[in-house]
């Protein structure tokens, strides 16, 4: 029964090690992960711990094989204090408040410059007008394309001329008596485009180039004309006869 007992013994300790052993290798493997000086110095010290255990276990000497392990659970302690105790000075550290964007000594002046006109023109753009246009749009300090109509599908962008469903102002200002196929490229300063706010792509206070092709423009649609009223023998009401 001794023997037996004893044997039991071996076999459970033997058991605690292959578990403690799994658990310092997944330890092992975050420091590998994400590896810091710290972590480093105490994933070193593991190592060299599990080494002993490793030793120990092999030669049947459970005692200093489970020696081994205490150091082994006390250097694991270490660690996970050190972890928290970093986490916590982290967070402690407030965070720096983020920089208020400011408007630009300067800004591009509102210009617009027609780059090409077509041989005929039916009509100009006025105010309510439907247009249908083709454009890019960049920002003039980086020179990137923030926007374009080449984006949905070669499709042109519609809106009323002279309302709000031009992206900005200047676009109301700058495509007013323009001719199908005309193009013309647009310098919007940022009080003219999205201004403070800024928009995506488009950072707060930049100014605009656009470049245009107008492909359609409708003619606005005018209120219905009153129509006069007439005497029942068709002559117009002029008030009474004298």
């Amino acid at each position: 029964r001794a023997r037996r007992h004893l044997r039991a013994m071996r076999h459970l300790r033997a058991m605690q090690l292959y578990v403690y052993m799994s658990l310092i290798r997944l330890a092992l493997l975050a420091a590998a992960v994400a590896p810091t000086a710290a972590s480093s110095d105490h994933a070193v010290k593991m190592q060299q711990i599990i080494g002993t255990a490793r030793i120990a276990a092999g030669n049947g000497d459970t005692t200093l094989a489970l020696a081994s392990l205490d150091k082994l659970q006390a250097q694991l302690d270490a660690w996970r204090a050190a972890i928290a105790e970093a986490a916590a000075a982290a967070a402690a550290v407030p965070a720096a408040e983020a920089a208020v964007p400011e408007p630009p000594a300067e800004e591009t002046a509102f210009s617009m410059n027609v780059t090409y006109v077509p041989d005929k023109c039916r009509r100009k753009s006025v105010e309510g007008s439907v247009m249908r246009v083709h454009y890019v749009g960049k920002v003039v300090a980086t020179n990137k394309a923030f926007a374009s109509s080449f984006h949905t599908g070669s499709q042109p962008f519609r809106f009323v001329l002279g309302s709000d469903e031009a992206p900005v102002a200047g676009w109301n200002e700058g495509l007013v008596g323009m001719c199908e196929g005309e193009r013309r490229r647009l310098m919007v300063p940022h009080r003219l485009a999205y201004g403070a706010q800024g928009t995506k792509g488009v950072p707060p206070y930049a100014d605009l180039q656009y470049d245009f092709e107008l492909v359609e423009v409708s003619s606005p649609k005018l209120p219905p004309k009153k129509k006069k009223k007439t005497r029942k023998g068709g002559a117009e009401d002029k008030g009474e006869l004298r």
